[in-house]
């Protein structure tokens, strides 16, 4: 049997705080699976220890789940182990701010550069980023910019 790195040791407050989650608290299905996982991984209550693989056997879930909701609790506390993670606003924050829309449309109806009868998708993305207009832009977002515009005539 493998040595177990993460222990779960639920205070009482805390486990009498999942038991009542459990029975009165409106929980989505992760949270409650998450909080079911807690109780039984606790190491302080009644009754023999449960094994990562037994209580993912119990519960109809993966070990590998059962892991991850201990080490969470064991390194992030409670409400971590039992919500979803946050997801930073800077990381999936929207680069396309309206500013940034309104000119890259204001590009596209200006006459192409020398040389090129039309824009493409690709020029307008590569001077865009030229006039420091975006530090960075796939072509694919100028289409999707361009069609929530209206402006399908250049795609």
């Amino acid at each position: 049997m493998p040595t177990i790195k993460y222990r779960v040791n639920l205070s009482p407050a805390e486990r009498d705080r999942l038991e009542q989650m459990l029975t009165h608290g409106r929980l989505d299905r992760r949270a409650t699976m998450h909080v079911r996982v807690l109780l039984l991984a606790d190491e302080h209550r009644s009754g023999k220890k449960m094994s990562e693989q037994a209580i993912a056997r119990e519960l109809g879930i993966n070990s590998q789940t059962v892991h991850t909701i201990r080490r969470r609790y064991s390194l992030h506390g409670l409400e971590a182990a039992i919500n979803r993670k946050q997801r930073s606003k800077t990381a999936t924050g929207m680069r396309i701010t309206p500013d940034v829309r309104t000119r890259i449309i204001a590009l596209s109806q200006t006459a192409p550069p020398v040389g090129k009868s039309r824009w493409t998708l690709r020029l307008l993305a590569h001077h865009a980023i030229a006039r420091q207009i975006v530090d960075r832009i796939s072509h694919e977002t100028v289409g999707q910019v361009l069609k929530t515009a209206g402006q399908q005539s250049i795609i």
